[in-house]
């Protein structure tokens, strides 16, 4: 059963029971009345791999994309809007699911590098920056229910509610890193756009003459070369306070922001008006006290020796308000500009031979890295399970008969790409990134989907990584970006014993287009 098929009911059911309630409901009433009118697969109904339920952590997910599009809210309890009900009455089945999912993609997810042919995926692309936001702020949700659970315990042994006050660390560490990605995945839409209208501040971003000639001379890719510059540009950036918050988006935006946020929010719960000056005091309030967390392990001023006091109500309904901001800004903000062609982007460079066109030659220049660099880095930067399984992935790949060549990289640290021959065309199927931080193996299934693999295929590959850890969702955030991602196998589950076996099993499977017996 695919997966539409298996989240299309619960969904559905989630969209009828808010529109027959008619008044928000908390997510927990949610929960209990859609448990109580789907049957749920089994498969949905176990944990993850953050320990919750996968039919619950997707809904939340789909309904964080539902209301960013406007078919629903989530500010103070979950509604369906206008929209949302001629969207439930439009689309039959699992027709629901799926246009909630198009329509997402196309509104709300903006150009990135590794979207576009002709350029090398970053190391870990998935999840886009909404969907990390919104992981980011489960982990914070799973925080406070195990807070609530040792309180029923009355565990004594340590104080409980520094869960709470983790979670609420958690959420705005969660909205500091969204804002950066939403304000570079702008900023690069742009960049690739130019016809597109700037503004101001946008056009009098500081660009180093070493960048502008490594594009214009050394005909690098302006998606990828760029992209790298806003990254590293914004990542100095905090975006915690309201004032920081507005600067950043004001590169990408002439928006009044608080004022059409609070205009958006008022309009999600007309019973509950908000000003601008009340976003950004509410914003204030909960950037000031993850701040006084951080730094003085939330001494209260009024009580010298003592923490202030906190509630597991207090985080949660922390949590829901900034996710209801970050969609209101998302709305605010309007829709990113839409992905270029290749052959409108080909026109931003000197010449349009790119590392995927041409893994072997080109004239971008000598390589930054080689074999020698390449496994020095895994023997350096590697864990010995770690180490094991890359190199044998990646002595694997010449052994094999559709093996076609290494692809060494350019970035900071080495990598390397290995390109196949999948039958009608050549991809690029792994790629390894090394580093003092991590290395991890990313399977590149954007590439192999553009270069003729079926999707069988992927889901069988999808399938047997899906038995390492963290990669229990693989195939379903897979299908629901229509296999257009490069995810990455990360270092728990590269030290795995089995994890050599598992994935040239795997690579095996799929480079010759045979299912085992």
């Amino acid at each position: 059963m695919a997966y539409a098929d298996r989240i299309s009911p619960v969904l559905r059911a989630a969209f009828e029971l808010l529109r027959e309630a008619g008044r928000p409901l908390r997510p927990e009433e949610v929960r209990k009345e859609v448990e109580s009118r789907v049957t749920i697969p089994a498969e949905l109904r176990g944990p993850n791999a953050h320990g919750q339920a996968r039919w619950w952590a997707q809904l939340g997910f789909r309904t964080g994309e539902a209301a960013s599009i406007g078919w629903m809210t989530k500010r103070n309890g979950w509604a369906i809007t206008e929209a949302g009900i001629r969207a439930l009455d439009d689309f039959e089945g699992t027709e629901l699911y799926r246009e909630l999912v198009r329509q997402y993609r196309a509104r709300r997810l903006p150009p990135r590098p590794h979207d576009r042919p002709g350029t090398t995926p970053p190391p870990d692309p998935i999840p886009a920056a909404f969907e990390q936001f919104q992981q980011n702020l489960q982990y914070a949700r799973q925080l406070v229910d195990g807070g609530r659970n040792l309180e029923r315990l009355a565990v004594g042994s340590f104080d409980v509610t520094d869960l709470y006050r983790a979670a609420w660390t958690q959420a705005v560490a969660a909205l500091d890193h969204w804002v950066t990605r939403e304000i570079v995945d702008r900023a690069l839409a742009l960049a690739l756009n130019p016809e597109a209208r700037r503004p101001p501040k946008f056009s009098n971003l500081s660009i180093p003459v070493e960048l502008f000639e490594r594009i214009h001379h050394h005909d690098e890719p302006l998606g990828e070369t760029f992209g790298a510059h806003l990254e590293k540009h914004f990542s100095f950036m905090t975006f915690q306070n309201p004032e920081k918050i507005k600067e950043g988006f004001a590169y990408v935006s002439t928006v009044n922001l608080w004022v059409k946020v609070a205009e958006v929010l008022t309009a999600q719960d007309a019973r509950s008006p908000i000003t601008a000056d009340g976003v950004r005091t509410r914003l204030r309030e909960i950037a000031w006290r993850r701040n006084n967390i951080a730094h003085t392990a939330d001494h209260d001023p009024q009580r010298p020796g003592r923490k202030a006091p906190i509630t597991a109500a207090e985080a949660e309904a922390t949590i829901e308000w900034l996710e209801a901001m970050a969609i209101a800004i998302q709305q605010a903000l309007g829709d990113p500009l839409p992905a270029m062609t290749p052959d409108a982007a080909d026109e931003l460079r000197a010449a349009p031979v790119t590392a995927e066109a041409e893994p072997a030659t080109g004239p971008r220049g000598k390589r930054t890295w080689d074999e020698p660099s390449f496994l020095q880095a895994v023997e350096e930067y590697c864990p010995a399970g770690v180490r094991d399984t890359l190199l044998a992935v990646y002595r694997h790949a010449e052994s094999h008969p559709s093996f076609h060549e290494y692809y060494f990289g350019e970035g900071e640290y080495p990598s390397v790409t290995a390109w196949f021959n999948l039958g009608s065309d050549k991809a690029s199927v792994w790629s390894i990134y090394t580093g003092p931080a991590k290395s991890v193996l990313a399977v590149n299934f954007g590439s192999v989907r553009n270069h003729g693999a079926s999707r069988e295929r992927m889901t069988r590959l999808a399938e047997r990584l899906g038995v390492l850890p963290g990669s229990a969702r693989l195939r379903d955030q897979l299908e629901s970006a229509d296999y257009g991602k490069y995810p990455s196998l990360q270092p728990d589950a590269l030290a795995r014993p089995e994890a050599r076996e598992v994935i040239i099993t795997a690579l095996n499977e799929f480079l010759t287009g045979e299912t085992p017996h």
